[in-house]
């Protein structure tokens, strides 16, 4: 989230342009490997994770590297250290290790804050490859010498062979379950180089980044979610109290937002999304609750459905206006679809008025900054009146 936001501050919207369009590619391969790996979390004991997720990386890399021979498509080492720092990271949530994870995210941040000093104090001359590559470099290098000392192994040859083998079987399937997803955060950037003016994709990139970093807002990470709903202890009340919480915490937090682009008006572009942030959210929790619940056929219809409505018209988005109101009705139909598959469902009026509304409040956002505002109002009143959350519902997210 903050390489999102900080580094096109520093470097510029042309710069950030310009490298995302380079590179947007080394972003499709990497979420390619978390596709593969991340199902690893429910199919492979804790301590062969690491190694397996990183033979499947090693995999992913080779293509790459293949491709890139043929059409260079982005830069080799960038991919190689975001694979290994991914792989450590899949690895510490499958074996619950909570403390490694806050030590490796405090210092992707040291590192990251520290490359941007040199190139901001003492003039010198790196490339937002070169920030990235180290901000990934150190703290991957780190966990995954942190991973082998507290026992992470190879899993014996047979196991690994059919488990590597199996999952590149079922990656076409897996690739369907997360369409929309890898449609909109990545490949609709990648259509969008070949029209929109340099600066125009940087923006989009940022714009979209504050939506994608819903993710990363709440405080329960999504991976730590599907670890949760795979268990299947309380998964149906799990499932209610994320969804409640979810829409309460995103709500306060537009308004908070809102109030921001209306206060400072040179944020207002940045944040024309935020009327998404609990949408995006819905979305990612009743997909991995269908996919712990092993509705995985579900998830894939949901994918195919929306990803292939939606890939028939991305061609026709013209400019950034209809590129943003693309990805905010892309999202409402994705969440629509799936919460209809999900079993128990939110309640029918709040989850309409919360979805369908959304990407309508980001179209009348031009018009004046307060309808947002009274928007996500509406969401607090339907997360504590409708939806019924309390704070003693909190005890459900214990795990």
């Amino acid at each position: 989230m903050l390489v999102n936001f900080v580094v096109p501050a520093l470097y510029g919207l042309e710069s950030y342009g310009t490298f995302i369009q380079a590179n947007i590619l080394v972003f499709v391969f990497q979420k390619l490997t978390d596709i593969a790996n991340e199902p690893l979390i429910s199919h492979v004991e804790g301590r062969y994770v690491f190694a397996t997720s990183l033979l499947m990386g090693g995999v992913v890399m080779l293509l790459f590297l293949i491709t890139n021979s043929i059409d260079p498509i982005g830069n080799p080492l960038l991919l190689g250290v975001m694979l290994v720092s991914s792989c450590c990271l899949l690895s510490m949530y499958a074996l619950r290790q909570q403390l490694r994870l806050l030590v490796y995210l405090v210092v992707f941040l040291g590192v990251f804050g520290f490359m941007l000093a040199l190139k901001m104090l003492a003039d010198w001359q790196l490339s937002i490859v070169d920030v990235l590559v180290w901000t990934n470099l150190v703290p991957g290098l780190l966990a995954a010498l942190g991973l082998v000392s507290s026992g992470s192994r190879l899993p014996p040859g047979k196991q690994l062979l059919s488990t590597v083998g199996n999952t590149f079987v079922m990656l076409p399937r897996m690739i369907s379950v997360t369409l929309v997803f890898n449609l909109l955060t990545n490949i609709l950037p990648y259509i969008l180089s070949k029209t929109l003016p340099i600066r125009d994709l940087g923006l989009f990139r940022v714009v979209t980044s504050v939506i994608q970093s819903a993710t990363s807002l709440f405080p329960l990470n999504t991976k730590a979610i599907f670890v949760a709903f795979v268990g299947g202890e309380r998964r149906e009340a799990l499932f209610n109290t994320i969804m409640s919480a979810s829409l309460l915490y995103f709500s306060i937090l537009g308004v908070f937002g809102y109030l921001l682009a209306w206060m400072v008006p040179k944020l207002s572009p940045y944040l024309v999304l935020v009327a998404g942030l609990p949408v995006l959210y819905w979305a990612v929790v009743s997909e991995r609750y269908l996919l712990a619940s092993g509705a995985r056929r579900q998830v894939m219809i949901a994918n195919l459905t929306v990803g292939l409505l939606a890939v028939v018209t991305v061609f026709f988005v013209e400019d950034l206006k209809q590129a943003v109101i693309f990805y905010a009705l892309g999202f409402s139909a994705y969440a629509l679809v799936l919460h209809a598959c999900c079993q128990p469902r939110v309640h029918s009026g709040a989850m309409y008025w919360v979805v369908i509304l959304s990407p309508c409040v980001v179209w009348l956002k031009e018009m004046s900054i307060f309808i947002p505002i009274l928007y996500m109002v509406s969401l607090i009143i339907l997360a504590t009146v409708v939806l019924r959350f309390r704070p003693a519902d909190l005890r459900n997210l214990r795990f």
